[in-house]
């Protein structure tokens, strides 16, 4: 029985006609392309299901209509995969560049269309050839989609070859999920600290505390390297909660002592917002660590907040009634900042980043940035500035009003030795 919303074939089927393709496949290639809509949840949230529905049987008759096509199935949601038939001497970076090419048609009518100001699409590809053939089809397809995930949290390549560096990096994830129950068992995971400097006074008002994982022989992984596949795996969540209690141990033992402390932000995961266990889990750690609430922010990325408005509210109404602040973190990297803006009631703004793009902000980035702050502190709302590191960034966000500055110019993270030392 067809997909009843793309009217393409089950998932079955497409692979029973993708192993028939292999064996017959000559001296051509088969390329694998499963692709997707970012962001399609929020689609789905703001316009609704039925429109939903609407955009993904659009999307995947436009993806099946190369050529090429042989098969394709909806995998889940919002995901389609294709297969089909291509010569082995059209060079590869020229099928990608077509399938490049191809996806910004796909965008532009879909956008004309739906009347949407953007949709992205994200696309992994992974090439069968006569010297490959024996792979097992399903480790092809999961390896097309391994680049597409790669390519939907990529800011510059929406498609993406599978290669062996992506093996290579496959590798390397499997054996971080293997060794991170013990890491934390073991507490090779910590907290850095950056700290947050008042852009009047100069003198530090808060910390963000980032976690750094430094193994038996000294050496670090950084999250870059680990965050991604913990976060796929759902582990993640408890690196969190990990931090958080690393973390309040550290306040209520500085104010124990009579030492000095400002307010520490930690980061929320996304995974959270999908069961808001997290509420529970910070209301017991203040029952186990009792300190004023006013020491502790939480922040949240644009994106996860995007993707989840309903849960991220929730959680911040939550926060507010046991007295902690919430700041949206990344604001910019997304493409519905003033939408969340209006309708969830942050504390902080922060803004990414990639605005201060020069040492000395240009015009256009001048106006940009002042007018976020200026909106944030219509709103109510504090801002802060991450990324900066030029004395010029600095004077010139002190000028506009902006509240707080975070940056490379003050301090990079720091272990908590450290960064207690600054607080004297």
């Amino acid at each position: 029985m067809v997909d009843l919303i793309t009217c393409l074939d089950p998932y079955d089927i497409f692979i029973t006609k993708l192993k028939n393709a292999v064996d017959d496949i000559g001296d051509r290639i088969i390329p694998i392309v499963y692709s997707d809509i970012k962001h399609f949840k929020y689609f789905n949230d703001t316009y609704g299901y039925k429109l939903g529905d609407d955009l993904i049987a659009e999307f995947a008759e436009l993806v099946c209509k190369d050529n090429s096509y042989i098969t394709g199935a909806r995998v889940v949601s919002d995901n389609i995969v294709t297969a089909g038939y291509v010569s082995n001497k059209i060079p590869r970076d020229d099928m990608l560049k077509h399938i490049r090419q191809v996806n910004d048609e796909i965008e532009e009518y879909l956008c004309k269309k739906f009347k949407c100001r953007r949709i992205s699409i994200a696309t992994g590809v992974y090439f069968i050839t006569a010297e490959s053939k024996d792979i097992n089809v399903e480790t092809a397809i999961s390896n097309a989609n391994f680049a597409r995930k790669q390519a939907k949290e990529s800011k510059d390549e929406s498609v993406i070859f599978f290669d062996d560096t992506m093996a290579e990096r496959i590798n390397r994830e499997l054996d971080i999920l293997a060794s991170i129950k013990d890491a934390l068992s073991d507490k090779e995971l910590m907290p850095y600290y950056q700290p947050k400097v008042n852009s009047i006074t100069g003198l530090i008002e808060g910390a963000e505390a980032l976690v750094r994982w430094r193994k038996p022989d000294g050496t670090f992984i950084y999250p870059d390297q680990f965050i991604p596949a913990i976060e796929k795996s759902g582990q993640i969540t408890d690196v969190d909660y990990y931090m958080y209690e690393e973390v309040f141990r550290f306040i209520k033992n500085r104010l124990d002592n009579g030492e000095p402390i400002v307010p520490i932000s930690l980061n929320v995961s996304r995974a959270h917002l999908t069961t808001l266990n997290i509420i529970g889990k910070i209301k017991d750690l203040l029952v186990k660590y009792p300190i004023p609430t006013e020491y502790v922010e939480f922040e949240l990325t644009e994106t996860s907040c995007m993707e989840n408005p309903d849960s991220a509210r929730q959680f911040i109404d939550a926060m507010h009634e046991l007295g902690i602040k919430v700041s949206m973190d990344d604001f910019g990297s997304g493409y519905s900042s003033l939408n969340l803006l209006s309708e969830i009631p942050f504390d902080i703004i922060k803004l990414d980043r990639t605005f201060l793009k020069s040492k000395i902000p240009e015009s256009k980035e001048r106006i940009i940035i002042s007018s976020i702050v200026t909106m944030s502190r219509e709103l109510g709302m504090k801002s802060l500035c991450e990324g900066v590191e030029t004395e010029g960034q600095s004077i010139f966000l002190k000028n506009i009003g902006c509240n707080t500055q975070q940056g490379f110019l003050f301090s990079k993270p720091i272990p908590q030795t450290e960064f207690e030392a600054l607080l004297i």
